[in-house]
């Protein structure tokens, strides 16, 4: 891989992904955890937390909010 970002996913189908998705082990794929109904002045904060978390990633840093897997079942 060249180190480019190649998809950003904040939604899936089906949602959540199934443990066994390639799409968890794919090269390039970042998935975000799916944030609905959003509006007013969190959507900035949102954005800017997204932002960051890209930014660790591509830092090589662990994210600050990651997504387990293990709780999939339990998030919105």
């Amino acid at each position: 891989m060249s180190g480019r970002l190649r998809a950003v996913l904040d939604v899936t189908s089906p949602e959540p992904l199934p443990p066994d998705s390639p799409l968890w082990d794919c090269d390039g794929v970042l998935l975000t955890p799916h944030v609905a109904g959003s509006k007013g002045n969190e959507l900035r904060r949102l954005a800017d937390a997204a932002a960051a978390e890209v930014q660790r990633w591509a830092a090589g840093q662990p994210f600050a909010h990651p997504v387990r897997r293990e709780l999939l079942p339990l998030t919105a």
